[in-house]
């Protein structure tokens, strides 16, 4: 009988973690659900040792700690431990992974280990988390119980059999059987695949007794009936594949929950007779948890009837409890597996960011997609506290106000558009949507975040609103013509121009309709003009005549291509050209517009075969790659398009299909003049009418200049452009990320050139900069590599040193002034037209200890720097004398 589950207020649980700022949340998280701590520790070691001195009622246990023979992270030394712990003091034990390996959970569950955790962990999975392992640890302890009566048993029988090798046929068979129970045992102990399992039980309960046939049914709750899962040697349609409770021997034995022996089912029950054929006795026992029916086990004799012996009826009801306590394991475990492996797939299908925080400003969980769209790590963000670093800073007082309403329920359930910036500060559009966490008591514990990027949704708006503005200009410029786009289910979607007045002459209104729903009687007409829009979303540009209302129209069919090289829209540009005298005139300017609006003479074009031969290139390809078109023909591609030559490039060519025949890519060239050139490519592939690939045709153009800008921008942006140190918006950066890490103890050294202004008015700006730059060089020769020095003002130098404390930062400020005074010293040693001005810097430090915020360091540095300034007169080159 299964005893009751501890009270969360007695229950003591031990933390193994490596990480203390995880272990701390554990701590907060188990005292809040109001569990007590039993102890702390980091390492597998100092845990065993904490199990055995505290005898905790529960252990959570990270799978990643320190081996303590090695030094060395071990991914599986949870386990170890968990093992270790099991044989000196058998404890439930919680398992806390960032990997849900299966055979790492396999090798988990069969240590142990009654419920795995995935960090972070929030309150809900944990209680959860809790109850599981503690009631599977007491399903595991009766396991256990039944297979130490069963060794004992099997133990006794094996020595009874020994002393009386001559004895009675009744005890052979007994031992035999608890032989059979005991490799049955081992043999399902083993097994966590629930199918499998319950295979296993029914081919291992027909070799238990002398029988010869079984079935296996598990009860269906909700409709109050048993079904059969698996049944061995019953013949097809002996045996029910649905049971209602009460009918039947299996259906009895799941109401009453009593073991059942028949021993004639021909006189017991007619009906079950006919039904099970040939079977003439059966033992039918309920598999039963904590009182909890599951099903029922059915063994049948064809051989002989009468009653089973006592000890079979023993050993098959001890089958029995066995059986049920591994089905219920391996139902928790395959209903975990697939809860698991469900939640995985939809967070990592998710295209739109969550996040989660606590009421302390801080994140506790983010989905894949987030770090995806903002380029920060799981692992840079999680623990972060608002303000977050892709808050951008013109954004963070209005982004700070709509959390603050969210608590209030004041938050459009729509969302609000807001600006939120990347990892490398590209500021980007995104739909938020916040709302409050409340718990079962409807008090608020955080809040949920959703964020949706939109920028191509708003640039796609800018852009339709351009293109429509420029399509009605080039209407209003198109003399008695008409301009017309169509999407790609050949629905008009703008229509502009001054030829429209036929039309609405004859009520024709195209807009936001299709051609056939306007000229329903113009059928060959219209088939024509849709064949050509269809071609033109294909890249071709076509020009026909055609008849309609009674006119002809010259129509110019052209594919309208967004920046990514995709048709999404044709124009359609028509005049009336029933005049023949005007017709070719109006043909003439209107060739010329057409040229001029579409015809893009820069972008390098070409085709070729599937292998990569040459047939086509342009002149502007020529130019670029500095070949003639006869020389270019007849050539493989792979020279001028490296990406075709990658092994990559086969599979994407592979994926390509009439449906989805284009792909894009950018690369990098050394061209003959030694530069690196970058180009950007769409290849087009052009297939048959029966889908065979004819050609390929790519269109690139030069982005040189562009890379370039890009890389400049980003240098620009860290540092500082006299002395090349960094600036101070890094240096501030730099600070907040320190504030944050385990860098500590942190030191800032301050630094103001003296008799930076006497320079600049007496000797120039020049000679002024010339100061500021030989400054800096100094500083980079008297600092380390990983010190962050920057110029944070006009004479003013600031450096952060990770992990130093004040005596080495001491050692360091009198390596500055060593190094200024040599340069001074060599610097007076030379001809006096060839002396620089000389360097005198007033230096400060402070050092933060403890999680000290790093804007107070600043501030001590500063106070520092200024009285060694004022106790030397502005020239601060040596330490202040103590009083």
């Amino acid at each position: 009988m299964r005893t009751a589950i501890r009270k969360p207020s007695l229950l003591k649980i031990l933390i193994v973690e490596n990480e203390p700022m995880v272990s701390k949340l554990l701590q907060s998280q188990l005292q809040r659900l109001g569990y007590q701590i039993a102890g702390i520790a980091a390492d597998s070691a100092t845990a065993i040792q904490t199990a055995r001195d505290t005898k905790p009622g529960l252990i959570i246990m990270d799978l990643r700690l320190t081996d303590p023979e090695t030094g060395v992270d071990d991914p599986e030394e949870g386990i170890k431990a968990t093992i270790a712990i099991q044989k000196a003091y058998p404890t439930p034990v919680i398992l806390l992974t960032t990997d849900e390996k299966p055979e790492l959970i396999q090798r988990a569950v069969e240590a142990g280990v009654g419920a795995y955790l995935v960090k972070p962990v929030q309150d809900v999975d944990l209680e959860r988390a809790i109850l599981t392992s503690l009631s599977r640890f007491e399903d595991l302890m009766a396991l256990r119980r039944v297979n130490s009566e069963l060794n004992r048993a099997n133990l006794n029988l094996i020595a009874e059999v020994t002393a009386r090798i001559q004895a009675e046929d009744a005890a052979q068979n007994r031992a035999r059987q608890m032989s059979l129970l005991y490799e049955a045992s081992l043999e399902l102990s083993s097994q966590i695949d629930l199918e499998n399992l319950l295979t296993t039980i029914v081919d291992r309960a027909t070799k238990l007794l002398p029988s010869n046939n079984s079935a296996l049914y598990l009860l269906d709750e909700e409709n109050r009936k048993l079904n059969l899962v698996v049944k061995c040697n019953f013949p097809d349609g002996s045996e029910n594949i649905d049971l209602k409770l009460g009918k039947k021997i299996a259906g009895r034995v799941a109401l009453t929950g009593e073991l059942l022996m028949v021993e004639d089912l021909a006189s017991w029950d007619k009906q079950t007779g006919s039904e099970l054929l040939s079977t003439r006795r059966m033992l039918s026992a309920p598999l039963k948890v904590g009182g909890r029916i599951l099903g029922v086990i059915n063994i049948g004799d064809t051989d002989k009837g009468g009653a089973y012996t006592e000890n079979e009826a023993h050993i098959i009801q001890l089958f029995a409890d066995q059986t049920a306590i591994l089905i219920e394991n391996a139902r928790l475990y395959t209903s975990v597996t697939r809860e698991k492996n469900f939640r995985k797939a939809v967070e990592e299908s998710i295209m739109s960011g969550i996040s989660v925080i606590d009421l302390d400003g801080r994140i506790t969980y983010i989905n894949p997609a987030f770090c995806r769209m903002i380029g920060f790590t799981n692992k840079e963000l999680l623990g972060s506290k608002l303000p977050f670093a892709y808050w951008p800073s013109e954004e963070t007082e209005r982004l700070t106000a709509l959390y603050d309403s969210a608590l209030d329920d004041d938050f459009p359930e729509s969302g609000v558009e807001v600006r939120l910036q990347s990892k490398d500060g590209q500021r980007f559009d995104a739909l938020l949507l916040l709302s409050p966490m409340r718990d079962y008591k409807g008090q608020t514990t955080g809040w949920l975040t959703t964020i949706t990027d939109i920028s191509a949704l708003k640039m796609a708006e800018r852009r339709v609103r351009e293109s429509e503005e420029i399509y009605r200009t080039l209407a209003e410029n198109f003399p008695n013509g008409i301009v017309s786009l169509f999407d790609r289910d050949l629905r008009c979607t703008l229509i502009e121009g001054d030829g429209l007045g036929l039309f609405h002459a004859n009520n024709v209104y195209l807009e936001e309709k299709t051609l056939p729903e306007v000229f329903p009687e113009e059928t060959e007409t219209v088939r024509a003009l849709e064949r050509s829009i269809l071609d033109a979303f294909h890249g071709t540009r076509k020009s026909i005549d055609i008849t309609l209302l009674g006119k002809m129209f010259n129509v110019f069919i052209i594919p309208v291509r967004a920046e990514d090289g995709l048709v999404d829209k044709v124009m359609v540009m028509s005049q009336d050209i029933t005049a023949q005298n005007e017709s070719r005139a109006r043909l003439i300017a209107s060739e010329a517009r057409y040229r001029a609006i579409v015809q893009d003479q820069t972008d390098f074009i070409c085709r070729m075969l599937p292998d990569g031969e040459i047939t086509f290139v342009n002149e502007a390809f020529c130019q670029y790659y500095g070949f003639t078109e006869t020389e270019m023909k007849g050539k493989s591609i792979l020279p001028f398009l490296s990406f075709m030559n990658s092994p990559s490039a086969s599979s994407i060519t592979s994926q390509m299909t009439p449906q989805n025949p284009i792909t894009r890519f950018e690369q990098s060239q050394k061209h003959s003049d030694g530069r690196i050139r970058w180009q950007n490519w769409s290849v087009h592939a052009l297939y048959q009418e029966d889908g065979i690939l004819e050609e390929l045709q790519a269109v690139g153009h030069d982005i040189t200049d562009r890379k370039q800008r890009e890389e400049e921008l980003l240098d620009l942006g860290m540092h500082d452009n006299l002395t090349g140190l960094f600036n101070q918006n890094y240096f501030k950066s730099e600070m907040d990320r320190l504030s944050n890490d385990s860098n500590f103890p942190v030191s800032i050294i301050l630094g103001d050139v003296d008799g930076l202004k006497i320079t600049n008015d007496t000797l120039g700006h020049a000679a002024g900069d010339r100061l500021l730059r030989q400054t800096a060089l100094m500083l980079k020769n008297a600092f380390r590599p990983e010190d962050v020095i920057a110029r944070i003002g006009g004479d003013e130098f600031a450096v952060l040193l990770p992990r130093t404390n004040e005596k080495t930062v001491n050692e360091i400020m009198k390596r500055v002034r060593d190094t200024l005074e040599k340069y001074n010293q060599d610097n007076n040693l030379k001809p006096a037209k060839k002396r620089d001005v000389e360097i005198n810097v007033s230096i400060g430090s402070a050092t933060s200890r403890d999680g000290q915020p790093l804007a107070e360091v600043l501030e001590l540095a500063d106070k520092a720097m200024y009285q060694e300034k004022a106790a030397h007169g502005g020239r601060g080159t040596g330490p202040l004398t103590e009083e």
